[in-house]
């Protein structure tokens, strides 16, 4: 991550660097090059006002104005060349037109007065021509010409010594780029080296610990999601270790009365009475019994599992789910003199997984049945909506401690193990049945108070959707 950010700030420098010279050359290399060309034309103006003022056109014998001619040309590196109306070279520094004629269209153009100044930058050279013009008169008339022609090298160079200033700029700015990218980058990355120091010295063994919570807003908000995750898996690993114990002597216990049963009748052999003998397979049937709960419930948990699990979808009438499983409930809770109550709102038909949801319902009633109180109620509602449909679970039982309320759905979590015990629980039954309405897309919440009772809710979709 370091490197990218470096990576990045490198490139938009560079990009940045390069735009911004490209647009500051193009803009002062062409004035750089017209201000070279017009002090060009400003020393051809004053040699053309020298030569006016001594009639040079007319007699060109004059030593001053060859002289500042020569120098002038020399100044330019290049040449001068003075020409009167009548096309005839009176000056060449070169001295390889003196005396001649000399015109084209550009001439003609300055002598005609249309022009004040024409540059011509055609071939290795620059040609500037302007007219020599009258003093003193009100009417302005053309007298002759002055020429310069020098190197176009020497207005580049004006150009390229600003690309040299530019080049020189773009390097400066571009290690400032970096150096900003690297300090950039590493004061960026700080809090996550940190976070990860953390995380590998989680990662080596010590999962008890949490990461240290540093930086700005973002990544704190960051490393408070990941310990909560990590107290999470915490949690988890204690619960599934609790359960290990759990149902190792959940399964041993079973185990070993059998045995102990057993090895009772063996030793008593042949004479052991009939009705003795009745007496010790029952309690071997029901230790066996208690065994296959357990084993269920772990199962019944595996396919479950949010991810695993495949459900057979079908329309089913929940009314007569209900109805059904109460009528098989019914047994259990007249034990106890309980009263099972079915309120159905409105016929309700949705798209489940018969099996699994049945399950999940059959724990939610029973459990209520079981931890309640004799002579009690369990009151079912049934309701929807044009999205969803709703089952409420009430009941007068013993309800669930405040401090135990966010973890009855975890598994293996058991609010009373000694009751538990009694009633035959394992700590996977809400488990069970909160994955089974999970992977309907639903979700289910608890409201209770400890001694008045428990309302389990759950809400899932009329219409399943993958």
């Amino acid at each position: 991550m370091q490197f990218l950010i470096f990576i990045s700030v490198l490139v938009i420098t560079v990009f940045v660097v390069i735009l911004f010279s490209k647009l500051l050359n193009d803009s002062y290399s062409e004035k750089a090059e017209q201000q070279k060309i017009d002090g060009v034309v400003s020393q051809c103006q004053w040699l053309a006002g020298q030569v006016v003022g001594v009639d040079f056109l007319i007699d060109d014998s004059s030593n001053s104005i060859s002289n500042q001619t020569n120098e002038l040309a020399a100044g330019l590196h290049g040449r001068i060349i003075v020409i009167k109306s009548n096309y005839k070279i009176v000056k060449d520094t070169m001295t390889d037109y003196q005396d001649k004629f000399y015109i084209s269209d550009d001439l003609l153009k300055i002598m005609n007065g249309n022009k004040k100044r024409i540059v011509s930058k055609a071939g290795k050279n620059v040609e500037i021509m302007i007219p020599i013009m009258n003093k003193g008169s009100r009417k302005k008339k053309v007298l002759g010409s002055v020429i310069a022609t020098i190197p176009k090298s020497d207005i580049v160079a004006v150009s390229n010594e600003m690309k040299q200033q530019r080049n020189m700029l773009m390097v400066a700015f571009i290690i400032c780029g970096m150096s900003a990218g690297a300090l950039l980058s590493y004061w960026l990355t700080k809090d996550y080296r940190k976070i990860q120091k953390d995380l590998d010295f989680i990662a080596s063994g010590h999962e008890d610990e949490t990461i240290s919570v540093v930086g700005c807003t973002e990544v704190k908000n960051m490393v408070n999601s990941v310990n909560e995750i990590l107290a999470k898996a915490q949690v988890l690993e204690n619960s599934r270790q609790e359960f290990v114990s759990n149902v190792s002597h959940e399964l041993k216990t079973p185990m070993t009365s059998m045995k102990v049963l057993a090895d009772s009748l063996l030793q008593q052999g042949e004479s052991v009475p009939a009705e003795l003998y009745r007496e010790f397979m029952n309690d071997i049937v029901a230790e066996i019994d208690r065994e296959n709960v357990i084993i269920s419930d772990l199962l019944s948990l595996v396919k479950l599992d949010k991810k695993a699990a495949k459900l057979e979808i079908s329309s089913v009438k929940i009314n007569e789910l209900l109805e059904m499983i109460m009528k098989r409930l019914k047994p259990i809770a007249g034990q106890r003199n309980i009263e099972l109550i079915l309120e159905s709102f409105r016929p309700v038909t949705a798209e489940i997984d018969e099996v699994k949801l049945s399950l999940a319902l059959s724990n939610l009633i029973e459990n209520a049945i079981k931890y309640n109180q004799d002579n009690g109620w369990v009151r079912v509602s049934l309701n929807a909506d044009h999205k969803y449909f709703y089952v409420k679970v009430a009941d007068s039982g013993v309800g669930i401690p405040e401090d135990c309320q966010g973890q009855v759905f975890e598994r293996f979590y058991r609010v009373d193990k000694a009751r538990s015990r009694e009633t035959g629980g394992t700590g996977l039954g809400l488990a069970i049945t909160k994955n089974a309405i999970l992977v309907h897309n639903g979700e289910i919440k608890l409201y209770s108070k400890e001694g008045e009772g428990t309302t389990f809710t759950v809400r899932i979709p009329l219409k399943y959707q993958a």
